[in-house]
């Protein structure tokens, strides 16, 4: 029987989800009653039981002998980061995990997010996109309103000019009074709270100026500095902290000293932009550090239309103007823990048009623990993301510890005279990962066994599955075979028989997407304990 050490929140909401070649809304999850497990009861409100144990007599069709993670030795550098947030040497890991709908609508990453985090810390919610603006739908967690119109950009294939960022899609809006609010919800008993917003958005002459609010919050007033700007106005929240960073990853044999010296500060800067209590640092860490124009505030710098500000009368102004240190996001750094962010625009110079969004990460770093991000978008493909102008770029800004690929069951549904430039898309997406973060542990996940027609066996999955192994061999990265685990071609109807799946054959329900989090999970912590 696996066992997991974890107490976490079941609480079984109906919501959207799935990973369908088409792009509209997939059904709901079922509600089905489980057959071939034990019922699952639902607890009491704001109460974390521990999961149900999968029992491998409970599900026959399910191969737990092949449960594991090939390749797990590649890993070693994420395990090693685990260690040392466990130890109190790090204070903060990340895992960023890309794919397509099942990603998207946060079921399978939602239980995932939630067993790392209950375990090793809670860091924030990650990141987020208001999914919904952009004509598709939420995830589960994440409630988004917002004023103006906004144009959306789902697919590679759409024929627009917008481009598509780190969540894997992206949003445009040329109303300058725009505003967008984005709530965090708890659905597995985490503290969804965040004091550091990174906001991943298009620069330039042409980009609309933003105000950050935070909601009612009570944070502690920033110092006066020579060369800030005021906003004034009836803004809700109160001041925040604003400054011009960057982020900088702990390389071996680097200590403060030598990074101080890089950057043009010294080691007391570092020391308090990033909380720490001595000069211990380790390879891996990611630092907080100055922009490469950055003057410590004792030295009262001067006015600069590139640098970050402080907002005294209402909220963080961050500057549509383009920032060769930080092309594509902007960092805003709170004085308190908040729940909701809204952002407005603002229009400051006549050359202003237009705001292009691609998403939030939202960050609770008072406080030591596993940031899990999830970047998915429906009816995606490899194609997909190696055709996004910004990802690759963009997924390097978040210095991810170990990156996970859920892609695959779209490309299923392709025919097989593709399969030829299925292979070479998925050979260089890997190539272009590893090019971009090379020290960076990657792990793909082979798509489920899914039916044709709700009912035919896909053969082609069988070759794309082929092609995975192939190229995670090729690309010597870890591989986790959920094809196989679900009990191979054919599978799919007993899991559906189950209650894990719902009619299409294609999607799960929300039991079989905490049952697949339950199986991963295991599998990695397997991989960990034995590395």
């Amino acid at each position: 029987m696996l066992q997991f050490p974890l107490k976490i929140f079941l609480s079984l909401v109906l919501a959207s989800t799935g990973c369908a070649p088409a792009a509209e809304k997939p059904k709901a999850p079922l509600a089905a009653k489980v057959t071939a497990s034990k019922p699952v009861a639902a607890p009491a409100k704001d109460t974390i039981p521990k999961p149900p144990d999968l029992d491998p007599a409970q599900f026959p069709f399910i191969d737990f002998s092949v449960n594991t993670i090939e390749r797990a030795e590649s890993l070693q550098s994420f395990f090693k980061r685990l260690d040392a947030l466990k130890s109190g040497k790090s204070n903060q890991v990340r895992v960023l995990h890309i794919g397509d709908s099942h990603i998207q609508g946060d079921y399978f990453t939602g239980w995932l997010r939630a067993f790392f985090q209950e375990e090793f810390g809670q860091a924030g919610r990650g990141l987020v996109f208001p999914y919904q603006q952009a004509g598709s739908y939420n995830a589960r967690d994440v409630k988004t309103n917002s004023k103006g119109n906004w144009q959306g950009r789902k697919s590679t294939f759409q024929n627009t000019e917008i481009p598509i960022g780190l969540s894997g899609m992206g949003m445009r809006t040329y109303y300058e009074d725009f505003e967008l609010s984005i709530y965090p919800q708890d659905r597995y008993g985490l503290d969804q709270r965040f004091n550091s917003v990174t906001i991943f958005h298009e620069k330039g002459p042409e980009i609309f100026d933003m105000l950050v609010e935070t909601g009612k919050t009570t944070p502690l007033a920033p110092p006066k500095l020579a060369g800030t700007k005021s906003i004034t106005g009836s803004i809700e929240s109160k001041p925040v902290l604003v400054t011009g960073t960057s982020s900088h990853k702990v390389r071996s044999g680097e200590s403060l000293y030598s990074i101080s010296r890089r950057y043009h500060c010294n080691i007391a800067d570092l020391r308090k932009l990033n909380r720490l209590n001595s000069n211990l640092i380790h390879p891996g860490d990611v630092l907080k550090v100055p922009a490469s124009n950055w003057v410590a505030p004792r030295t009262a710098p001067a006015p600069s239309p590139d640098l970050n500000t402080f907002i005294e009368a209402g909220a963080k102004m961050v500057a549509g103007t383009y920032d060769s240190t930080q092309p594509f996001l902007s960092v805003v750094h709170l004085d308190t823990l908040t729940s909701v962010l809204r952002i407005k625009g603002l229009k400051n110079q006549p050359r202003q048009e237009r705001t292009t969004l691609f998403g939030f990460l939202l960050e609770n770093n008072s406080k030591p623990g596993l940031l899990y991000c999830a970047a998915g978008a429906n009816g995606v493909t490899y194609y997909h993301y190696n055709h996004a102008q910004y990802f690759v770029d963009q997924a390097a800004m978040l210095f991810p510890d170990l990156i996970i690929i859920s892609l695959g069951t779209n490309e299923a549904f392709l025919p097989g005279s593709k399969m030829a430039e299925v292979e070479r898309e998925v050979a260089a997406f890997l190539g272009k990962l590893q090019a971009k973060m090379p020290q960076v542990p990657i792990l793909v996940t082979i798509h489920p066994d899914v039916l044709k027609n709700k009912s035919v066996d896909n053969t082609i999955g069988l070759q794309v599955r082929d092609i995975l192994r192939r190229q995670t061999q090729e690309h010597q990265v870890a591989i986790w075979d959920l094809h196989q685990v679900m009990g191979g071609l054919g599978s799919m109807r007993r899991w559906r028989s189950g209650g894990l799946a719902q009619a299409d054959g294609i999607h799960f329900t929300e039991r079989g997407y905490l049952v697949k989090a339950q199986l991963l999970y295991s599998a990695l912590m397997k991989a960990y304990a034995a590395n």
